[in-house]
């Protein structure tokens, strides 16, 4: 694994972390965010299991390439779902920030270990 597609697996994995203890923990402001976006709690509690489950595939491609991978192009989709949920709503870009943030790392992961 090269330097930057390990940087990029730290940032992505440690991005993913935050969000998903808390919303897996049920911090407030994740019930908030679900009412936000309209989605039942449960529903998007479970959004914080697969943010871990990321974690843990991302994890696993520092031995497995194709674990990597797979984990790094799932948390793609799942951010860009993330982002059409807050366009959906009218935030605005700082809003948007985490998600954007976690995307581009979790995408740049991904480029950087199939293109090497």
């Amino acid at each position: 694994m090269t330097t930057p597609q390990l940087a990029l697996a730290v940032i992505t994995c440690f991005l993913l972390l935050v969000a998903a203890l808390s919303k897996v923990t049920g911090r407030q402001a994740m019930h908030d965010m679900a009412q936000h976006f309209g989605i039942p709690w449960p529903q998007y509690r479970a959004l914080g299991f697969l943010e871990l489950a990321a974690v843990v595939g991302i994890a696993l491609g520092l031995w497995w390439t194709w674990a990597g991978v797979a984990a790094g192009a799932g948390t793609v989709a799942l951010l860009v779902g993330a982002v059409v949920f807050h366009v959906r709503a009218r935030d605005p870009l700082p809003a948007m920030g985490p998600a954007l943030a976690t995307l581009a790392a979790a995408a740049g992961y991904v480029v950087a270990t199939v293109v090497r």
